[in-house]
């Protein structure tokens, strides 16, 4: 029973990844408000370097890497995939919980998810347009078509939906938008591993190990340097932090299904860059807790905490 639910996996992989998408965007959408966005017009220098981070110090160091590292092409293509992605909801709640400047780290969210639909097509068909198979082309219209349509579209519902809700209501159609978002995410882990189409046994100790470092120095550049380097406050960086190393890799892995599918030539291909995407997906979430976690006792010893 269970392998034939398994076999018959592979169509719907496109169709579960949307979903999963939607329903996280939609619940981010719902909390989202317009007065978020004022922080960007009263503080305007965090926000434009966050922006540089993301626009081009992050792709520059991805390509950077995949350059003076030998790397499988799937590996590369994963890497530059993940660069090329605006952060994601989840880089919004570990903001607040780590007591750090959510407005900024939302508007970040808001406006590099606006910018993806152009700037995403761009820094892939720049640094990972030579790694692709030969019979996959840039589909720079297709992916931009995903990110409106399974991004951006349910973000700008939810924000409509949030407007004739109250805000208690709100909160709870929030949360439970993004706990089905991670159910399905659970799905498509679990369907594709049980299709064959995700081993973890593909590679050795030294992909994973690499992909961890990537995320800390991401982390580490953007929280260290906002805060020492350019003398941002600690609320300011740990956003930084936070939003630079924390990306959308629910948009990455739909992008990724719709270029490469679950079945046929290029299936192969597309699981090692799947594998990559799950994997830095999930390493991000502890190397994000650790800036969160790191703040928190800060503000403990001052005895800001609130």
């Amino acid at each position: 029973m269970i392998k034939e639910l398994f076999e018959h996996y592979p169509p719907y992989h496109h169709l579960v990844a949307s979903t999963q998408l939607v329903l996280a965007m939609f619940g981010m959408g719902i909390v989202t408000r317009p007065r978020d966005f004022v922080e960007l017009v009263l503080e305007p220098k965090p926000m434009i370097t966050g922006l540089l981070y993301q626009l081009l110090g992050i792709p520059l160091l991805t390509a950077a890497l995949v350059y003076l590292i030998k790397l499988p092409p799937e590996v590369v293509v994963g890497l530059i995939l993940i660069s090329a992605m605006p952060g994601g909801s989840l880089s919004n709640i570990y903001t607040h919980l780590g007591k750090g400047n959510v407005a900024l780290s939302v508007a970040l969210t808001g406006v590099m998810t606006l910018l993806a639909l152009v700037t995403a097509p761009l820094i892939l068909r720049l640094f990972a347009g030579d790694f692709l198979p030969p019979e996959i082309g840039m589909p720079v219209g297709v992916i931009m078509r995903e990110i409106f349509v399974f991004l951006l579209l349910p973000l700008f519902i939810g924000m409509i939906v949030a407007r004739f809700m109250e805000e208690k209501k709100a909160h709870v159609c929030s949360k439970w938008a993004v706990r089905a978002s991670l159910l399905v995410l659970a799905i498509l882990v679990v369907g594709s591993m049980g299709s064959g189409s995700l081993d973890f046994r593909r590679y050795s100790l030294r992909i994973p190990l690499l992909i961890f470092l990537y995320c800390l120095v991401i982390q580490i550049i953007a929280l260290r340097g906002s805060r020492h380097l350019l003398g941002f406050s600690d609320r300011d960086a740990v956003a930084l932090g936070i939003e630079s190393s924390m990306k959308n890799i629910n948009l990455a892995v739909l992008i990724a299904a719709s270029l490469f599918g679950i079945k046929g030539p290029n299936a192969e291909f597309g699981a090692g860059v799947l594998f990559v995407l799950l994997l830095y997906g999930g390493i991000s979430l502890g190397v994000a807790a650790s800036a969160m976690r790191s703040n928190l006792r800060r503000l403990r010893r001052e005895g800001l905490r609130e």
